[in-house]
């Protein structure tokens, strides 16, 4: 186990109307672990990474991020997101900017970093996720995989602590997954903290240090891969692992 603590979630609940969707969510995150979240649809995954990332708001429970307990002033939310990235199913570029300028636009913005700088950092990220020969080039040139490859560039450029991945292939067509997917095992491999909301089965078994099955708003079983994959305890983890695996 790693030893800093990085997320911290206790007793999360989260409903929509009437609907209870998170049923007291209780995770740690340390530093360098990569966490992947498996489950059916409406188990409540997606909705637990918005919630960490303040994007949707709880209804009880706390979140903890590098230790202290994040509460909901714009403010502390800002400085949040500068430490937890997230990189969303469908991009979320923007359109009217080059890909360089996406991958600019937080540090310039956001931390008011030195533009000439922060040009340097963001040319080495597309590097780093095969993309430096788009820099100046505009999203709607790209494919679904190259434009959530400038995606996870972005968030990068933030510099954060840890990143938030809700089903970051699954707006792809099936050949583009596995661009997507290297990149991301690059980052696993360089020690980056993850949270990974993921469908493919096979990824999550071998990138991950920890999977965690979401059933109905609660974790009905957390292990390592090989536990969770190959002895999975309960009956609902096996029925979902022998239905889509």
């Amino acid at each position: 186990m790693k030893d800093k603590l990085i997320i911290k979630v206790e007793g999360l609940h989260k409903s929509f109307d009437n609907l209870e969707v998170l049923k007291g969510i209780d995770l740690d995150v340390h530093e360098g672990e990569v966490i992947s979240i498996i489950g059916g649809s409406g188990s409540g995954k997606s909705t637990l990474l918005r919630c960490i990332n303040f994007l949707e708001k709880k209804n009880k429970g706390n979140i903890f991020i590098n230790g202290k307990k994040i509460k909901r002033s714009a403010n502390e939310i800002n400085k949040l997101r500068e430490k937890v990235g997230m990189v969303f199913q469908r991009f979320n570029l923007f359109p009217h900017k080059t890909v360089l300028k996406n991958v600019m636009v937080g540090p310039v913005v956001i931390k008011k970093k030195n533009k000439e700088q922060v040009e340097k950092n963001a040319l080495k990220l597309l590097e780093n996720v095969g993309l430096e020969d788009k820099a100046d080039v505009y999203p709607a040139m790209l494919s679904g995989g190259q434009q959530q490859r400038v995606a996870i560039a972005r968030a990068l450029a933030m510099e954060p602590d840890v990143l938030l991945f809700d089903e970051p292939t699954s707006a792809l067509d099936p050949e583009l997954v596995g661009e997507v997917l290297h990149v991301i095992d690059k980052l696993a491999k360089g020690g980056m903290t993850m949270l990974i909301v993921t469908h493919e089965m096979g990824f999550a078994k071998e990138v991950s240090d920890r999977v965690v099955f979401l059933h109905e708003g609660k974790i009905e079983e957390s292990g390592t891969p090989t536990e969770i994959f190959d002895n999975p305890k309960s009956e609902r983890l096996k029925s979902f692992i022998s239905s889509i695996w």
